[in-house]
C-alpha cells in the first residue's frame, strides 16, 4: 500500500519504518499520483488539504484524519476571540485558504519595504483580512466539523477527545492512541541526575506550571520547567527554558528524577508516556485524560491541590513507589500505533 503522512514535528515520522518492514511504501508531507492512503496528523493541515481536495477525491485517495485535542475555553460564548469582528475575520479567511486561486494571489501581495507606502497599507490590510485565522467557536463548531466530514476516516488520539468531538461535532470517531518515539528514548543510555523534577509543556493558564513549581518550591527541589511562553503574565519562581529539538528535551528529561504535570486539561499528554519509555516515575493531576491514556503508571495528585502534590513528591523522593511502565510501553511503542491504525485502514478496502 502506498502511504503520503501529513505531519509537522508529531508522531506520524515515527511510523513510517514499521510501515515500511511490512512493504508499505510511505512518503512524508507530499502526495504522489500512486498515494492510496493520505494520514493528516492534526487539523492544522485543514486548509492545505482544502485546497487539494478535489486531486484527492478525483484520485480515490482515502483520507484519514488524526483528530486532536479540542480546546474546550474557545467554545465558551465569551472567549476573546468571539467577537463578532473576529468571528468575520475568520470567515474571510476560511474563504480565502480554502480556495487555492485566491489563496495564490493574496500571498502575492505582501508588505515589502522596496514598494511604496500605499501599497503597503493596502497589502497590511489584505494579509489582515484574508490571511489571519481566528479559532474561535465559528473554526471549531462549523469549519473545523465540515473538513471532518470530508474525511473516510477519524480517529480521535483519546477517549477524552471522542467524547467532546461527538459532544461539540456531533460526529463519531474512532479511538486511536498515539505513539512517542519509542525506538529513540529506548535507545537512551542511564546517565547521571542533574534535576530532581522537571516539567515540558508550553506555558499556559491551564497547564498549571505555578502549582508545579510552588510545591517544589516548598521542599526545596532543584526543577526546570522546559515549554514555550505564551501568557506572560505567569511568573515562575524556577529556571525555565525553551528548546525546539525533541533530542535535547529528551537528553534533559533523562537527566531527571522525575516528572510532574499539574495541567487541568489535555488531548493526549505526550511528555508522561515520554517520561515512562526513559524509566521515569511521573506524577500528574487526576484529570480524566490522565486516567485514560496513563493508567496505573503515574502517581495521581488532586488538580491545582499543592498540599496533595507536595505529599506525592515526598513518596517519590523517599523511594515509597514502584515503577510501573510496562503496559504504557507496550501500549504506545511505534509497533503498537502501527497495528492499531492498519486495523481501521484495512476496514476502508
Amino acid at each position: 500500500m502506498n502511504f503520503a503522512l501529513i505531519e509537522n514535528k508529531g508522531f506520524l515520522p515515527y511510523i513510517k519504518k514499521e510501515l515500511e518492514k511490512d512493504g508499505h511504501s510511505v512518503v512524508l508531507n507530499r502526495l504522489t499520483p500512486d498515494i492510496e492512503v493520505c494520514i493528516i496528523e492534526n487539523d492544522y493541515f485543514m486548509y492545505n488539504i482544502y485546497r487539494i481536495l478535489k486531486i484527492i477525491k478525483k484520485n480515490k485517495i482515502k483520507l484519514v484524519n488524526f483528530v486532536n485535542d479540542m480546546a474546550c475555553n474557545r467554545l465558551e460564548k465569551y472567549y476573546p476571540s468571539n467577537s463578532y469582528y473576529k468571528i468575520f475575520i475568520q470567515f474571510l479567511t476560511n474563504i480565502t485558504q480554502k480556495n487555492k486561486l485566491l489563496y495564490d494571489r493574496v500571498n502575492k501581495c505582501k508588505p515589502d519595504h522596496n514598494k511604496g507606502k500605499y501599497y503597503n497599507f493596502f497589502s497590511e490590510r489584505i494579509q489582515q483580512y484574508f490571511n489571519r485565522g481566528f479559532k474561535n467557536r465559528l473554526f471549531y463548531q462549523k469549519n473545523k466539523r465540515k473538513y471532518l466530514k470530508y474525511a473516510d476516516l477519524n480517529l480521535s488520539i483519546s477517549k477524552y477527545t471522542q467524547k467532546l468531538t461527538k459532544k461539540f461535532l456531533k460526529l463519531d470517531t474512532h479511538l486511536c492512541y498515539q505513539c512517542v518515539n519509542s525506538d529513540y528514548l529506548s535507545s537512551l543510555p542511564k546517565v547521571e541526575i542533574k534535576y530532581d523534577a522537571i516539567n515540558i509543556s508550553s506555558i499556559f493558564p491551564h497547564k498549571r506550571q505555578d502549582v508545579f513549581v510552588k510545591a517544589a518550591n516548598k521542599l526545596n527541589l532543584n526543577i526546570l520547567v522546559l515549554g514555550r511562553y505564551f501568557d506572560h503574565s505567569i511568573e515562575l519562581d524556577c529556571p525555565h527554558y525553551y528548546y525546539p529539538e525533541n533530542e535535547k528535551i529528551f537528553e534533559i528529561l533523562n537527566q531527571t528524577k522525575f516528572y510532574v504535570d499539574a495541567s487541568e486539561w489535555e488531548g493526549f499528554g505526550m511528555t508522561p508516556v515520554e517520561a515512562a519509555f526513559l524509566d521515569k516515575i511521573s506524577i500528574v493531576s487526576n484529570t480524566y485524560l490522565h486516567r485514560d491514556v496513563l493508567g496505573d503508571y503515574p502517581l495521581y495528585f488532586e488538580v491545582n491541590n499543592i498540599p496533595d502534590l507536595v505529599e506525592k513528591m515526598k513518596i517519590v523522593i523517599d523511594g515509597g513507589v514502584k515503577l510501573n511502565n510496562a503496559e504504557i510501553k507496550k501500549n504506545y511503542s511505534s509497533q503498537a500505533l502501527k497495528k492499531r491504525l492498519m486495523k481501521h485502514i484495512e476496514s476502508l478496502f
